[in-house]
């Protein structure tokens, strides 16, 4: 025998083929799937696990002095590599202001705004959860979506 031989024992072809269907399976079964679905299951944004609340939804305020909405996050501290991000959109304004839109600074575990003419004011706020990868993209969870009510006096 050769040194060509040993390609045709056929034990050894046996070993090769049922390794081959071996390693096959190990890539098709469903286990690997589920790991990769339990990583993914444990994710922050998978969970719904963090809340946040606006700390006072009605407040007042003076115009051209600066009123702060404070939000609470649960748990307290983010995860890490996570951020919040604090997006607000008016639903109610009065027609005073017409012009003289108020100054919105939002963040989170506060927002500032400054107002420039009297009236009530509503706004739709949404908290969300950040994840920010290092490939690109964004994925994120809405932990709050709710509105705060500010009346402005002159």
């Amino acid at each position: 025998m050769g040194t060509t031989g040993w390609l045709y024992i056929p034990q050894r072809l046996q070993v090769i083929f049922f390794s081959l269907l071996i390693l096959r399976l190990l890539i098709l079964s469903p286990g690997t799937v589920w790991a990769v679905d339990s990583i993914t299951r444990s994710c922050p944004l998978n969970t719904h696990r963090y809340t946040a609340q606006l700390n006072s939804p009605h407040l007042t305020a003076v115009v051209g002095e600066t009123v702060t909405l404070h939000f609470l996050l649960d748990p307290a501290k983010p995860p890490q590599g996570f951020f919040l991000s604090v997006n607000m959109n008016a639903l109610q304004e009065p027609d005073a202001a017409k012009g003289k839109k108020p100054d919105i600074l939002t963040g989170f575990p506060e927002t500032s705004i400054l107002f420039h003419a009297p009236g009530v004011y509503r706004y739709g706020v949404v908290v969300s959860l950040i994840a920010k990868s290092s490939c690109g993209g964004v994925k994120a969870d809405t932990i709050l979506n709710g509105e705060a009510l500010i009346d402005v006096k002159p």
